[in-house]
C-alpha cells in the first residue's frame, strides 16, 4: 500500500510539474485553431467570454473604483494647485496692470509737457544754435536770430522737450540765451502737487538745485518742477523738470531739457518780461 501511495504521489507531483507546459501547449493549439476559424474553437472562446465576463467585471469593479478614486484625488490636487497658481498670477498681473495704467497716465502727461505748444497770444520763431559759450563758469548759447528777426530780451528758448533757456542779450542778427543750468540763472518755481515755493538755481552742472523760500518745506523724488510766474520773468505753469535727488535738505532737479546737443531752438515771446527788463536796464 505504501509503495502504491508513493507512486501516486510521485505521478501527481510530476503531473503538476508538467501542467504549465501542457497548459501552454493547449493554449497555443487553441489560439491556432481560433485564428484558422475552427468552429469548435470559436464556440469555446465565445462560451468562455460569456462565462467569465460577469466574473471579471465583478472582480475588476473594486480595482476600477480604486483607480477612479485615485484619479479624482489627483485631479482635485492638480486643480487646487492650478487655482492657487492662477490666483497668484492674476494678482501679479493686476499689480502690473495698475502700474502700467499709472505709467501710461504719467507718460501721457509728460508727452503733453514735453511737446509744449505755446498759447496763441505768444509769438515765436526758430533759430539755429551757432555757438556754444559753455565754460567752467557759464552755460549760454549764441543763436542765429536777433533784433532784425524780431528777437527781444526775455524771450524763452524751447526744444521739443521743454523750456531750457532765456534770451539775455540781443544783437542785430544774433542773440545770446542763458541756460537754466548757468550759475547766474535764477527761476522761481513750484514743486510738487502742493506747489512748494522755491528758486531753481543753476550751478553750471546738468542738475540745478532748489533753494526753498520758506523753512521746513519738503519735496520728494519725482515731484514735478514748474515755473511759478513770480516777478513776471517767466509765465507760470511751464514744466521744466522733476526732482531726482534729495539729500541733506538739498534737492537736485533733472531738467527735461538741459540744452546739450541741440542744433535748433524755438524762441517764444510771452510779452511778460519786457517791462521788468527795461526797468532794470
Amino acid at each position: 500500500m505504501e509503495s502504491k501511495l508513493f507512486r501516486l504521489k510521485r505521478i501527481k507531483a510530476q503531473f503538476w510539474r508538467l501542467f504549465p507546459v501542457l497548459f501552454l501547449i493547449l493554449a497555443l493549439i487553441f489560439v491556432v485553431l481560433t485564428m484558422t476559424g475552427n468552429s469548435v474553437a470559436l464556440r469555446i472562446k465565445q462560451g468562455a467570454i460569456v462565462f467569465f465576463n460577469p466574473i471579471v467585471s465583478f472582480v475588476s469593479k473594486p480595482v476600477y473604483w480604486l483607480n477612479e478614486g485615485v484619479d479624482n484625488i489627483k485631479n482635485w490636487s492638480l486643480t487646487y494647485s492650478e487655482n492657487v497658481r492662477l490666483k497668484e498670477e492674476n494678482e501679479y498681473l493686476l499689480r502690473w496692470r495698475s502700474l502700467a495704467l499709472e505709467l501710461s497716465a504719467e507718460q501721457e502727461e509728460l508727452k503733453g509737457l514735453l511737446n509744449y505748444v505755446p498759447p496763441k497770444k505768444t509769438r515765436h520763431l526758430v533759430a539755429e544754435i551757432v555757438m556754444d559759450e559753455g565754460s567752467a563758469f557759464t552755460r549760454s548759447f549764441i543763436v542765429s536770430a536777433g533784433e532784425n528777426q524780431g528777437v527781444v530780451k526775455g524771450m524763452l528758448a524751447f526744444s521739443s522737450k521743454g523750456m531750457f533757456a532765456r534770451v539775455v542779450d540781443v544783437m542785430p542778427d544774433y542773440s545770446r540765451v542763458m541756460a537754466l543750468t548757468d550759475y547766474m540763472s535764477r527761476v522761481p518755481v513750484w514743486v510738487g502737487e502742493n506747489k512748494v515755493s522755491a528758486i531753481l538755481i543753476g550751478d553750471n552742472t546738468t542738475r540745478p538745485y532748489l533753494q526753498f523760500l520758506y523753512e521746513n518745506e519738503t519735496v520728494s523724488v519725482g515731484d514735478v518742477v514748474m515755473t511759478s510766474g513770480y516777478i513776471g520773468v517767466y509765465p507760470s505753469g511751464l514744466m521744466i523738470g522733476v526732482v531726482d535727488d534729495v539729500q541733506g535738505g538739498e534737492a537736485r532737479v533733472h531738467l527735461f531739457e538741459n540744452g546739450e546737443k541741440l542744433f535748433f531752438v524755438r524762441l517764444v515771446d510771452f510779452s511778460l518780461a519786457k517791462p521788468l527788463l527795461k526797468g532794470n536796464e
